[in-house]
Formats: structure tokens, C-alpha cells, sequence
């Protein structure tokens, strides 16, 4: 264990082996810093924040910062940050609200420069926060999904897994998993085949999911005859996961956009046959 002469390290933190603490860290009480972890420098660990093994934490960090609510508790939850994870310069992430409850980030996930992360959410594993990303309270994000710059979620949305969100957009209703919004309107724009791709899904499960798809915003049902129509003809299987996620949400959901503005390049037929070159355009645009 390595501690920087000017760094402060409570007594009565939990600190691992082979730990780096480097100058001007604050380490307060009742923290658990994991095996492995490397605190850069001027990075606050606030009281009731556990960090998973092997997690690099940046510059001007703060986190387990009490909740930004004007009704904050005096007895707030924790937060909860799983094992290689690397959080960039001046991220924020809150406790939960609730004591006995955590805000929850998984591992191998990748918070980039200035994000925030509210109190109560809950982001799965992998999930990719670009730049200047604002999550608000309550969120719960699925595995894998990625989040473009400056994109702002209110509370108690749902994005799922494998979603990617445009940057710059306002998200204030649940995000499917596996879809692509654009950079502008957040509308659904397609599959994330890119993304789908790169975690390993093959053609057929992408045929499977244009297919769930297609059902979802070409076919015209009704909400509720399309979440039965979705667990009749795909029960099991990548696409199963649409029914579910359609239930059990409470804000609504992002719709499609049916006839996007002007641009050099139409992304709408992205969810039928559009080159890979193509798509890899246009999610480098709405990340950029």
C-alpha cells in the first residue's frame, strides 16, 4: 500500500493491498477502498462508498457525495462501485437516499471526464459514460450500454442493455435495449448493430431482434397487443427480452423516428440493410 504524504486517510477506512493513494486524496470513514485501486490525486471518498478491486479514480473526483435533494436525508444509503472500473477527472456519483439502500455501479465500467451519477441508480456492467453524461436519480441502466456526450437522463428512466444513447440529447422516457437513438431528437433510430456486433451477437441474432423490431414500431398493434405479440413469437432468445422490459415500464417509451431532418446520410433503414461503414458514421457522429 502506497499513501502520498499530503493525502488524509481516516483510521477507520477499510483500505486493501497494493492500494495507491496519491497526493492530496481525502480517504474518509467508513469507506472500503478494494484491492488494487488507484486513488490518482485531490480524489474525495466519502463516507459510505465501497470501491471494487483494481478501480482507477481520476483527478477532482467526488465520490459518495450526499444526495443534491432539497429533502436531503439525515441518514442517506450508500453507493456501491463494483471492480475495474475507471472513473476519468471530476466525476460525481452520489449515495443513495434510502438508508439500507445503494446507488450501484457494476464493473469493468468507464465513467469519462465530468460526469454525474445520481443517488439511487443503477448502472450494470461495462456501461460506457461519455463525457459531460447527467443521469438523474433512480436510473437504472442495463450491461454494455453507452451514453454519448453530454446526454441528460431524467429521473427514473430505464435504459436497457446494449442501448446507445446520441449525444447532446435529453432522454426523459425508458431507452429499449439494443436500440440506437440519434444525436438530436433522441428518437430510436435503429439497432445498435454496432454495438450488437462487438459484443459478440451473431446474424441470427440480429435477424431475431430486426425482426422484434419490426413488430414493435412498423406493425401499428396497439401497446398492449404488441407486448402479447412480442412474448408469442419470441419467448426465449435475445428479442425475449422486449416484453419484459416493455411491461414493467412506467414513463413511457422512446418512440421512432418515423421521418428524420435533413442530413447527408438517412439513418432510418439502419434497422434493414444499411453497409457497416454506414453505421459506423453515424455512431462516431453521435458520440463526437
Amino acid at each position: 500500500m502506497t499513501i502520498h504524504s499530503t493525502a488524509i486517510v481516516s483510521s477507520q477506512a477499510e483500505i486493501g493491498a497494493e492500494v495507491e493513494i496519491g497526493p492530496y486524496c481525502i480517504v474518509e470513514a467508513g469507506t472500503q477502498i478494494g484491492d488494487g485501486c488507484r486513488l490518482v490525486a485531490h480524489v474525495n471518498i466519502r463516507e459510505g462508498t465501497s470501491l471494487g478491486s483494481e478501480t482507477i479514480v481520476c483527478e477532482g473526483a467526488v465520490l459518495g457525495g450526499l444526495p443534491q435533494h432539497l429533502n436531503a436525508p439525515a441518514n442517506p444509503g450508500t453507493l456501491v462501485i463494483g471492480a475495474r472500473n475507471t472513473v476519468r477527472e471530476h466525476v460525481t456519483i452520489h449515495r443513495s437516499m434510502t438508508a439500507g439502500k445503494a446507488t450501484q455501479i457494476g464493473d469493468n465500467c468507464l465513467l469519462m471526464v465530468g460526469c454525474h451519477v445520481a443517488h439511487d441508480c443503477c448502472l450494470g456492467n461495462e456501461v460506457i459514460l461519455t463525457n459531460g453524461v447527467m443521469l438523474g436519480g433512480h436510473i437504472q441502466v442495463g450491461d454494455r450500454a453507452c451514453f454519448g456526450g453530454n446526454a441528460a437522463v431524467h429521473q427514473f428512466t430505464r435504459v436497457g442493455r446494449l442501448a446507445m444513447v446520441g449525444g447532446c440529447t435529453k432522454v426523459v422516457q425508458d431507452v429499449p435495449p439494443f436500440m440506437l437513438t440519434d444525436g438530436t431528437t433522441a428518437f430510436i433510430i435503429g439497432l445498435n448493430k454496432v454495438g450488437l456486433r462487438r459484443a459478440g451477437f451473431d446474424r441470427n441474432n440480429i435477424a431475431e431482434l430486426k425482426a422484434a423490431y419490426r413488430l414493435i414500431y412498423r406493425e401499428g398493434l396497439p401497446f398492449q397487443e404488441m407486448i402479447s405479440a412480442l412474448e408469442e413469437q419470441f419467448p426465449v432468445g435475445v428479442a425475449g427480452e422486449f416484453a419484459e422490459f416493455f411491461r414493467n415500464g412506467r414513463r413511457g417509451f422512446v418512440q421512432e423516428r418515423r421521418s428524420p431532418p435533413r442530413a447527408a446520410l438517412r439513418v432510418h433503414p439502419a434497422v434493414d440493410e444499411l453497409e457497416d461503414h454506414e453505421e459506423t458514421t453515424e455512431v462516431s457522429r453521435l458520440i463526437g
